[in-house]
């Protein structure tokens, strides 16, 4: 269930950037382990969906998931792409194609992707 929850530096820094949203999880301790309480231990623990979601709403920043063959067809790997909803903001991003070997990986990566041109922005 850990794997839901965006990484607990990673929640400070959404923290920082103005995150508040209720969560169904705190950080008990601040090795990344989440668990259910009622009063806050080391910080609110989201998950993936609301990170992304804080980000489309509140930054009008949307990213796409995509998978893509390895050379060879030898598989799969994920990449992904990160674009303002509005025009002024549409290319935020150039396309990084870097290539990852998870879905949670490119998840991971494309979340801090955001945090940092958020962070640029201000």
């Amino acid at each position: 269930m850990n794997k839901e929850f965006v990484p607990y530096e990673l929640a400070l820094e959404l923290k920082q950037l103005g995150f508040n949203e209720p969560c169904f999880g705190v950080y008990a301790t601040k090795d990344g382990y989440v668990r259910k309480s009622a009063y806050d231990e080391n910080g609110d623990a989201p998950t993936y969906y609301q990170a992304f979601r804080f980000f489309r709403e509140k930054h009008q920043l949307i990213h796409h998931m995509y998978w893509v063959y390895k050379k060879k067809y030898d598989g799969i790997d994920w990449i992904f792409h990160i674009k303002g909803i509005n025009m002024i903001n549409n290319n935020v991003v150039p396309h990084d194609e870097t290539r990852f070997e998870t879905y949670e990986e490119a998840e991971l990566a494309c979340l801090k992707k955001l945090i940092e041109i958020v962070n640029d922005k201000q």
